[in-house]
């Protein structure tokens, strides 16, 4: 028969506990670090989504921009119900807003300048973004449109 000394008696339940709590530790920042990513990658990937569907806005406004429109692309968009007159078959309601895929968007601003301009789009779930859009020097339109400028989500602005 073995007999065990008092000091040493019962450490092995207290050490098996504690290898217990430091993997149980261990194994939940895992989780939780796993979790984490996913969340990131799920956030990453609605940000590329939204961009996406604000560059296809401003390439809708782009597109209609090189129609009858193309003369309005000269004035501030507050301008436009002042100005359209000046511009044969012009109507400033087409650069106003569309729809790109299913989601409608409207067009917040506008700021020609020489050589460029400057265009907030808004999609109706509130996403908004910037852009600056090379204008040609020798007709009114766009040449090139710059990456997105994401700005924070907000209700959906309606035009007075």
């Amino acid at each position: 028969m073995v007999v065990r000394s008092r000091p040493q008696a019962g450490f092995v339940l207290p050490l098996a506990l504690t290898a217990s709590a430091v993997l149980l530790l261990g194994s939940a920042s895992l989780h939780t670090l796993s979790l984490q990513k996913r969340l990131r990658v799920h956030a990453s990937s609605q940000r590329e989504q939204g961009a996406d569907q604000l560059r296809s806005a401003a390439q809708a406004f782009a597109a209609v921009g090189r129609g009858e429109e193309a003369c309005l692309l000269l004035w501030s968009s507050l301008d436009w119900p002042g100005v359209a007159h000046r511009c044969s078959d012009s109507d400033p309601s087409q650069l106003s807003g569309g729809v790109v895929g299913e989601m409608p968007w409207t067009l917040l601003d506008w700021q020609p300048s020489n050589e460029s301009a400057q265009l907030k789009v808004q999609l109706a779930d509130g996403r908004t973004g910037n852009f600056r859009l090379a204008l040609d020097p020798l007709a009114p339109a766009g040449l090139g449109i710059s990456e997105v400028q994401l700005q924070a989500r907000v209700p959906l602005l309606e035009a007075e």
